[in-house]
């Protein structure tokens, strides 16, 4: 399927892109290395309901078929089985290998499984024989853990801990195996959804936030973090539209940078009364002084869909998921890629 949608200043192309076998959940996407391919990361859903991970090596040109998927899933231990991976952000990594992020879930056969999800980092050849590590933030003290996005040699993720839902956002040097913990300054709940290392010490990252002084709403954020030195600058919000009345929640699912010396952003928002979610391409430049300046936005609507969300940004392209409405109560998920011209 593919339809273009217009507007005054932009145009959105829309083809539908999925794996031939199965439902898809694109989640991460990378440019390859010396290469027009990319690396796509998510999940399958089999016809037995298992979940399994997902990497696609190949072109955005066409809906997926010239290309090639792989299935790979954490390995499974004598006392640990693995019941499904999902992979979320794929980076380069050394000598022509891939690194994955995301999370797994375990039914142990002896003694207590973990509640929720466990988080992973991946580094190997991309039919997944390479090493699989687990990252435990907070201590292992965790009840669910994502990891998001990984570049640079630091990957970003969050978890919850038992009885304790609040959002805590970590990152994880992928050398040292070592956790640190970010938070915005005076937010109740922090996510970190992306990382783009501009090289050297430098990287920007991207997520969302709540803080005491909007109550239940919730806003994003771009920020730098220099890894030296562990600090960050150059923090600011973002609302849809930029507007906060417009949105009770505006979120970024990730960041690349852009051409004008600036970065591009997927975004999920849900309006103010809580009727209508969707989805927008953003962009972003950089002051003079280095800060970041207003937001673009572009909405992203799929055709003929009831839901539309944005996971994942390559240069100006949007990945991620719509749902269509059946007539019999049923729904089809599906994932496409949104160009904006």
């Amino acid at each position: 399927m593919s339809q273009n949608i217009n507007s005054k200043v932009n145009t959105v192309s829309y083809t539908d892109f999925n794996n031939p076998a199965g439902q898809t959940t694109i989640q991460g996407i990378r440019g390859v290395s010396e290469s027009e391919n990319v690396y796509i990361a998510g999940s399958l859903l089999s016809e037995n309901n298992l979940v399994q991970g997902l990497i696609y090596e190949g072109t955005l040109k066409t809906n997926g078929n010239e290309g090639k998927w792989y299935v790979v899933n954490f390995p499974s231990t004598p006392t640990a089985a693995v019941v499904n991976t999902s992979c979320y952000g794929p980076n380069n990594g050394p000598h022509g290998t891939i690194q994955i992020v995301g999370s797994y879930k375990i039914a142990a056969s002896t003694g207590k499984a973990p509640s929720g999800n466990l988080g992973f980092y991946y580094e190997g050849a991309i039919d997944g024989s390479g090493t699989w590590v687990q990252v435990a933030p907070n201590g292992g003290n965790t009840n669910n853990v994502f990891v998001h996005s990984v570049m640079g040699g630091i990957a970003v993720g969050n978890y919850d801990v038992e009885n304790d839902k609040n959002g805590y956002a970590f990152l994880y040097n992928t050398s040292s195996k070592e956790c640190t913990e970010f938070k915005v300054p005076d937010s109740l709940t922090t996510t970190l959804y992306g990382i783009w290392h501009n090289g050297g010490d430098s990287y920007t990252m991207a997520g969302g936030y709540t803080s005491p002084k909007l109550g239940k709403i919730s806003q994003a954020f771009l920020v730098d973090y220099n890894s030296k030195t562990k600090e960050t600058s150059n923090l600011k919000s973002f609302s849809y539209q930029n507007e906060t009345a417009l949105s009770i929640i505006t979120h970024f699912e990730g960041i690349t940078v852009s051409k004008d010396n600036g970065y591009n952003m997927p975004s999920d928002w849900i309006s103010i009364n809580g009727e209508k979610n969707g989805a927008s391409f953003v962009s972003v430049n950089r002051n003079a002084d280095g800060s970041f300046g207003e937001a673009n936005w572009v909405d992203i609507d799929f055709p003929d869909s009831s839901v539309t969300s944005a996971n994942t940004v390559y240069r100006n392209s949007i990945l991620g998921i719509y749902v269509v409405e059946n007539s019999a109560d049923t729904k089809t998920v599906s994932s496409f890629v949104a160009k904006v011209s």
